[in-house]
């Protein structure tokens, strides 16, 4: 009698475990063209899926992680590509506290705390005056429109002795593709989500470089543009680490120009900087 019952529980065990093993793979949607034929063909709606988004705009929340503190501040901004870039830092009650902006090829920079407006060339270190991170402004806006700027692909040239390489595979386990790109020692390393084809994972291999994490994939009605709520960076040799948050955006909008106009508020004093972000030294009299 106890062998019989023991016989059923364990039949009992078994049959979940049975109907698990033998469940098919789960279905995925891999848009209306189907799966990708090839690397290639990856990239390119890869490519396409980040170029539908050229200007967002609206508040979100700004959080660092580095050396010098850690923190999280309120914020608006306005991006439009190429390079156009508006950050307002927030106090708790919605003053602005820094302005951020540039055109791609100069900045304006007025801190609140220092009664200053700084302005010159639009490197990647007059950027790290106000945020914690060193990279051209043009770099800056791809990752805020929710782009994984990516190692430069060419084809074979014997005189440079490089050869680009693309390869593909899908993993079930994330139900994600890997599209690598292999530029001599440089590998580059995507995760890219179907059927929105935008990369949530970017990972460089033999390169100095960030990296970088797309979540929050939003779907915008009624283009049915895609595009990340969330993007984190991390620069490990640095010890930084950022994450943009968008909790409102509005999405390819007629852009509002004067939102990248460079001219200091009136009656602050300018400081004109270098390329370097020192102050400039004033002409010979």
């Amino acid at each position: 009698m106890l062998a019989a019952i023991a016989r059923q529980r364990f039949a009992l065990l078994i049959l979940p475990v049975a109907f698990l093993l033998g469940c098919p793979p789960r279905r995925v949607d891999f848009g209306k063209d189907g799966a990708p034929t090839s690397a290639k063909d990856l990239l390119a709606r890869v490519n396409f899926a980040e170029s539908q988004v050229f200007s967002l705009k609206g508040d979100g929340r700004l959080g660092v992680d580095s050396p010098q503190g850690k923190g999280s501040v309120t914020l608006f901004a306005a991006v439009q590509h190429p390079a156009f870039i508006h950050i307002e830092q927030l106090d708790f009650f919605g003053k602005p506290q820094g302005v951020f902006v540039t055109d791609g090829e100069r900045f304006g920079l007025y801190m609140a705390q220092e009664g200053k407006f700084f302005r010159g060339p639009a490197t990647a270190a007059n950027l790290s005056r106000f945020l914690p991170i060193v990279m051209p402004p043009s770099e800056l806006a791809s990752v805020m429109l929710g782009r994984a700027p990516r190692i430069p692909i060419r084809s074979a040239d014997q005189s440079a002795g490089a050869v680009d390489e693309l390869e593909m595979r899908f993993d079930d386990s994330l139900q994600l593709f890997v599209l690598t790109i292999t530029r001599g020692k440089v590998r580059q390393i995507l995760h890219v989500q179907p059927p929105s084809y935008r990369v949530v994972k970017s990972r460089a291999e033999n390169l100095n470089a960030y990296e970088l994490d797309f979540s929050d994939i939003t779907t915008i009605e009624p283009s049915g543009v895609t595009v990340p709520k969330t993007a984190a960076l991390d620069a490990r040799l640095a010890k930084t680490k950022v994450e943009l948050v968008w909790k409102e955006m509005a999405v390819n909008e007629a852009p509002d120009m004067t939102l990248f106009d460079l001219a200091p508020p009136e009656g602050i004093p300018v400081v004109e900087v270098d390329a370097n972000g020192d102050p400039s030294q004033p002409p010979a009299q």
